[in-house]
């Protein structure tokens, strides 16, 4: 299987947990685990400048009613707002800006729905550009304050439950 391919397959485990269609509750647990291994397989993709494609994002029409779900699960989610900073490599560094996991989910969807709609269609090089060109540049600054935010959350409300993450692996769902 191809790093695409697994890619691919992550994005609709993300996709399919940020709708619900999944069946799982909206935790921190399961965000932790859904946005972490989206964020690793992205590490995986090919370089999404490929010759003879445009370097324009594709416009995808996702569906209202998936984009409100998605919304209105995210905001169910515990933590909400966390500080941050956009370019933690400045020297002085700038001034925090307040960041929303809700916020950071509906981007995080709508970026990885919008390539898995042009991988489903069979054009896979463009949704290897979405995903990669995407993740460079917008969905994954939002993965990463998420994360942070999750595993923050995790650490001071529930710090058994980051050694105790339900198991949600790519191997278990294939089985399940």
């Amino acid at each position: 299987m191809t790093p695409l391919d697994k890619f691919a397959r992550e994005a609709r485990l993300f996709c399919q947990w940020a709708t619900g269609a999944d069946g799982t509750a909206a935790s921190v647990p399961a965000a932790l685990i859904r946005v972490g291994a989206l964020y690793n397989a992205a590490l995986a993709l090919p370089n999404p400048w490929t010759p003879g494609l445009s370097d324009q994002v594709a416009d995808v029409e996702l569906p209202d009613a998936d984009l409100r779900l998605v919304a209105e699960r995210a905001a169910t989610l515990p933590c909400q707002l966390y500080w941050e900073i956009f370019d933690p490599l400045q020297d002085p560094p700038e001034e925090p800006v307040i960041g929303h996991t809700s916020d950071d989910i509906d981007d995080i969807y709508r970026d990885v729905a919008a390539g898995l709609v042009l991988f489903d269609s069979g054009r896979r090089d463009e949704a290897g550009w979405e995903w990669g060109f995407n993740f460079r540049t917008h969905w994954g600054e939002h993965a990463t304050g998420a994360l942070r935010a999750f595993h923050a959350y995790l650490a001071q409300e529930d710090p058994d439950g980051l050694s105790s993450m339900p198991d949600t692996s790519l191997e278990r769902t294939r089985e399940g």
